[in-house]
């Protein structure tokens, strides 16, 4: 029997998983790791806090890969409530108004909590 329901409702926050992907990293010298592309990246992630979002989770892949992310597209997943899709854009956007975004791809999924598991 088939299980019938109505579209799926917006929920008050958004449930958005953000694909991280290293790109010009592997291209920096390690002293430009430390100095500059390091120090920029947790500027960002610690900025993005003023926006009303609950981090859920993450996961870094480099427990058995190590290089370009390959096919998966991705070395981290971080796992967000966000209240809005003004605030995921304002997110990917800090990478390019500071320039991470030649070290750094960013896709956001947007979606809602899986409803069999989190009703």
């Amino acid at each position: 029997m088939a299980m019938e329901h109505g579209a799926p409702k917006i929920p008050e926050k958004l449930r958005v998983l953000i694909m991280f992907e290293s790109t010009g990293w592997f291209d920096t010298t390690p002293e430009e790791k430390k100095d500059h592309v390091l120090p920029a990246l947790n500027e960002v992630i610690t900025a993005w806090k003023q926006y009303e979002i609950t981090l859920l989770g993450t996961i870094d892949r480099d427990i058995l890969t190590a290089g370009h992310a390959g096919d998966k597209g991705f070395h981290a997943l971080f796992l967000y409530d966000v209240p809005d899709l003004q605030t995921v854009t304002n997110m990917t956007h800090a990478f390019r108004a500071t320039g991470l975004d030649r070290y750094f791809r960013l896709e956001a999924i947007i979606g809602r909590p899986f409803f069999l598991l989190e009703a």
